[in-house]
């Protein structure tokens, strides 16, 4: 492999729809190979989530890179679910690895609102 050879192949992104589809849980090799690559490196400046409520609310945070130093928030990001908080940390790292944005099929909330039987928002 050349040194300066991509470490993930942008265009492929089944791993991505898989990550989407399950954040949380087992994950295909495929996906765990991307997941360590995303996961590895330097950590300084490294997207992270930050819980502010236990099972209730995070922030998006980045890390320091420097043991014991906590990681900083990034201001006006936070995330009632927990799956949202873990796309949008892989959709960043993911666009920080690759140096390529993920196509428009990956914009948007991974949970469709939900309606009661009225039809009005939950």
């Amino acid at each position: 492999m050349r040194a300066n050879a991509p470490r993930i192949d942008p265009a492929d992104l089944d791993p991505v729809r898989e990550f989407r589809a399950c954040p949380i849980g087992l994950h295909s090799p495929a996906l765990e190979a991307v997941l360590n690559i995303l996961r590895a490196g330097t950590m300084g400046g490294k997207y992270c989530i930050i819980c502010l409520e236990p099972h209730r609310k995070w922030a998006l945070g980045r890390l320091s890179g420097i043991r014991g130093v906590p990681p900083d928030v990034v201001p006006g990001v936070e995330y009632d679910d927990l799956e949202e908080a873990e796309w949008d940390v892989f959709r960043r790292r993911w666009e920080a690895e690759t140096g390529t944005r993920l196509p428009p099929e990956f914009d948007g909330p991974l949970h469709a609102p939900s309606t009661n039987t009225a039809g009005e928002s939950r």
